[in-house]
């Protein structure tokens, strides 16, 4: 069987090499392409795959196969023999984020007892499940700090090859069972594991290591991360972010938290003295309809439609209706969807769960209720006036 050589393997810093075609194969994105000897990562482990040009040409994907890997391109070199040069801001990055995962899990370990049971590298941050949802701050914080510590270090990160026999006599992070031979990335005095992926050479190079977000669900705590330059990047977006809060508030942006929880109290209380003024203007709006409604064998019928922006005073409205003595209220509400509310005073004559039934089963839409009130919608807007004449001939 073919073997790629991976030279990855043992230089993570290889930018650039040459490699011999050894055979393609059709692919739906192009073709695939297998060399004697690689440099592109294959996506596998949780980090995604490398990225650059063979022979010039973009190469799209890169693909574990087992004992080969497989180059996507959208068309076949032209040579058996190229070049190849890899994205290497894309594989820094990725670098930088996977050493830092290493080190951020070994600190989780070491201060709480937490094992990482996945690592997900993404474009934007990376996350490590841990193996209990009951990670605290205080344990964010103690592993956050053990982390960085080893990075200011700066400790090396070495890669060695070791066989299944000897590794098993290894103090390993995360026990492995291959039987072939293994390659273990240590940092020194720190971690060591067992890991296939790109790593930088010392812990300097990871940068700072920031923990951005903390998820807790089914028994696992969810740890979001940023590593070096996507670190530096985020707190320029955030120093940005809180400038512009601090300039929307004429503040600095240290008073940012407490001018916006003044101001989320200040819009809470106007939100209940305008709920408040909209039931009165409800209350009041519904007592003008009912008296200048026409009264039929001793019932005032109030029909009428609001407008889309109305939706909540209308519902008012058609309760407060309901309160007067000998009333039905017909109400409707354009939009999309438009809204039907249906009201009468409490022991009236109308089944208005059945009234609604009716009229929604003629124009559309759903439904329900009881029998003095009921509400429902998703008729066509230019229907409503014609569905509340109808639901008004089904009264008794």
């Amino acid at each position: 069987m073919a073997h790629t050589e991976r030279l990855y393997y043992t230089d993570c810093y290889l930018k650039e090499f040459s490699a011999r075609v050894v055979r393609t194969s059709p692919d739906p994105r192009g073709t695939r392409v297998y060399l004697d000897r690689t440099a592109f990562y294959p996506e596998s482990g949780g980090q995604p795959s490398d990225r650059g040009t063979l022979g010039g040409i973009p190469v799209l994907d890169v693909i574990d196969e087992g004992d080969e890997v497989a180059h996507i391109f959208p068309n076949p070199p032209a040579q058996e023999s190229v070049e190849g040069s890899i994205d290497w801001e894309r594989r820094f990055d990725h670098m930088q984020q996977h050493t830092g995962q290493h080190i951020l899990s070994a600190a989780f370990e070491r201060t709480g007892g937490y094992k990482t049971v996945s690592f997900h590298l993404g474009t934007e941050s990376a996350t490590i499940d841990l193996d209990s949802d009951r990670v605290g701050a205080k344990q964010i914080e103690e592993a956050e700090k053990l982390a960085n510590g080893v990075v200011f270090e700066n400790c090396a990160v070495q890669i060695s090859f070791r066989t299944a026999a000897e590794v098993q006599q290894l103090d390993l992070r995360k026990p492995t069972f291959r039987e072939s031979d293994i390659r273990l990335v240590e940092v020194t005095g720190f971690d060591l594991s067992a890991c296939g992926g790109t790593h930088v050479s010392a812990t300097g190079s990871v940068g700072i290591i920031c923990v951005r977000k903390v998820d807790r669900a089914k028994g696992l705590t969810r740890v979001e991360f940023v590593c070096g330059g996507r670190a530096l990047r985020r707190a320029r977006q955030d120093y940005a972010i809180l400038s512009e809060a601090g300039r929307l508030l004429s503040s600095g942006f240290e008073s940012v938290p407490e001018l916006i929880a003044k101001q989320a109290l200040d819009l809470r209380d106007a939100g209940k003295s305008v709920q408040k003024l909209v039931e009165e203007l409800a209350q009041w709006e519904a007592t003008q309809l009912w008296q200048n409604a026409p009264e039929k064998a001793g019932v005032r019928v109030v029909r009428c439609v609001f407008e889309s922006t109305e939706g909540k005073k209308a519902k008012l409205v058609a309760h407060a209706v309901g309160k007067q003595a000998g009333a039905i209220a017909l109400i409707g509400v354009k939009g999309m969807p438009t809204k039907l509310f249906f009201s009468q005073s409490t022991g009236g004559r109308a089944n208005l769960a059945d009234v609604m039934k009716q009229t929604l089963a003629e124009f559309g839409g759903k439904g329900g209720g009881t029998r003095d009130f009921a509400q429902g919608g998703g008729l066509p807007e230019d229907q409503l006036e014609v569905a509340l004449s109808f639901a008004e001939g089904l009264l008794p």
